[in-house]
């Protein structure tokens, strides 16, 4: 109950946060500000890389424990020039996934508290590197499920959250991640019409398509399966099991311990349909 409870908390904090994009005005026909941050971090240290992929494992398998002792392996890291703002923005991507968990034990304060963390992180990776794009990019998904979860903030996180939107699309409009959340955000806008939802599952499908078998050595690991993963329950949500089975077993297919997938969502989608 409890890993089922999650799912459906990770997957409502999606939604969410197209929610609190669209408060901020912002769309994803966004225009790029007429001057970028300049300067790009190196790739991480083999270290941090690898704890790193420990969390993104314990984050598939809904592991807490896992989640905890990789934030605190992480920050134990040994804090040189190269490495501190990895170091920051892995720091920021475990408080972000734990945000999720976290509401099972503590509600939204708990959500509250691990994404303004993770904001701090984030912002500290961006002071140290502002031509950081993956850090702006999570900032942008930290941000927005923080103006869920606190929306008395609204007003404070509004225009960082439109200005680093914006900087992420002028940037890599052709990252994955930066494709993904165009699309989720062109999903869930409320009020969207039904055209608009259909093509915005096309351009879904192909940003997960995007995601290379092995990502590069200076970018993150996390995003093909996610995407693929939530595309086929945002699917399932949507009327359209036949659709989802073929996202989440390519999801399974890329982890096969992508626990939520495999065991939740998937036999959800092949459950026979009673025809009406």
């Amino acid at each position: 109950m409890r890993n089922i409870t999650c799912s459906i908390r990770r997957t409502v904090q999606l939604a969410a946060i197209a929610f609190a994009l669209t408060l901020s005005g912002i769309t994803t026909n966004s225009q790029a500000p007429a001057s970028a941050p300049t300067g790009r971090p190196g790739a991480p240290p083999p270290d941090v890389q690898r704890l790193a992929s420990e969390a993104r494992t314990a984050d598939l398998r809904g592991n807490w424990d896992g989640l905890m002792r990789a934030h605190e392996a992480i920050a134990a890291m040994p804090a040189s020039d190269a490495a501190r703002a990895w170091i920051d923005y892995y720091l920021g991507y475990v408080d972000w996934r734990q945000s999720a968990l976290a509401f099972m034990a503590e509600g939204m304060n708990g959500t509250a508290a691990l994404l303004r963390q993770a904001a701090e992180h984030l912002l500290r990776a961006l002071e140290a590197v502002p031509g950081f794009t993956e850090a702006r990019l999570l900032l942008v998904f930290v941000d927005g499920g923080t103006m869920n979860a606190e929306p008395q903030r609204v007003a404070e996180l509004v225009s960082r959250v439109r200005s680093n939107f914006q900087t992420v699309m002028a940037e890599a409009p052709n990252n994955p991640r930066v494709k993904f959340l165009s699309a989720f955000m062109s999903f869930y806008r409320p009020g969207t019409a039904r055209d608009v939802k259909d093509a915005a599952l096309v351009s879904w499908r192909e940003a997960a398509q995007s995601f290379p078998d092995r990502p590069p050595a200076n970018e993150p690991e996390w995003g093909k399966a996610e995407a693929w993963g939530w595309l086929g329950g945002t699917l399932l949500a949507d009327g359209k099991p036949a659709a989802a089975k073929d996202a989440l077993e390519h999801a399974v297919a890329d982890r096969k311990d992508f626990w939520w997938a495999r065991d939740i969502a998937l036999p959800q989608a092949m459950r026979p349909r009673t025809p009406h």
